[in-house]
């Protein structure tokens, strides 16, 4: 949206340079973050995890050419997806498949593909037991959630910001996992869902 290409992987710093540019542009303030980072991921099955060692995009570099890689259309075709992490990471799949998103996880249970990618909240990363491999160098960027309001809005009830940051790095990774679990594998109404979290940990009745 806002064709930001200076590589910045820090959260801090992207997160001021973003709010910064929303409040100039767009009249849109970004309050606190939630605390989850919905960011690119490489995932495998956790009996190739443990065959080959692999706890890091850096483990891969070794065994990578034995490897089927089955990521996704955007995801192989992006410099901050694929096209940037072989470079990075030194990386040469013995095959590169991409596929529908949506059917990604279910081939990589089914061995048709070795390696995917996937974002840090999938639920189904808890569904199926899947390793994420740590991004060691430190290679996506940032993609916090926190939430967005109009300055006006804001000007007129000042209120809000701190009713909105309590939840200030209140969800993280595998709490937000565990919400989608709920809407993605159980199907529940996501409404349903976020009211129960909010009632469980205390922020409303």
């Amino acid at each position: 949206m806002l064709d930001i290409k200076d590589g910045n992987t820090n959260p801090d710093e992207v997160y001021d340079k973003v709010n910064e540019i929303f409040k100039e542009k767009e009249n849109i303030e970004f309050l606190d973050p939630l605390g989850f980072n919905n960011t690119y991921a490489l995932a495998v099955r956790k009996d190739t995890a443990e065959k080959y060692n692999l706890k890091s995009i850096s483990d891969l570099e070794k065994v990578s050419e034995e490897f089927l890689m089955g990521p996704t259309i955007e995801f192989a075709n992006r410099e901050d997806g694929l096209l940037g992490l072989d470079k990075a990471y030194n990386l040469n799949f013995k095959k590169v498949k991409p596929i529908d998103g949506g059917l990604r996880y279910t081939a990589l249970m089914n061995n048709e593909s070795d390696v995917i990618d996937a974002f840090t909240t999938d639920g189904l990363l808890d569904k199926f037991g899947l390793k994420v491999l740590e991004d060691d160098k430190n290679f996506f960027p940032p993609y916090y959630a926190a939430p967005l309001i109009r300055m006006d809005t804001l000007k007129e009830h000042p209120e809000l910001e701190e009713v909105l940051n309590l939840l200030s790095n209140k969800i993280t990774d595998e709490k937000m996992r565990k919400l989608n679990y709920e809407v993605d594998v159980n199907g529940r109404d996501p409404k349903v869902v976020a009211n129960e979290f909010l009632v469980s940990e205390g922020y409303i009745n």
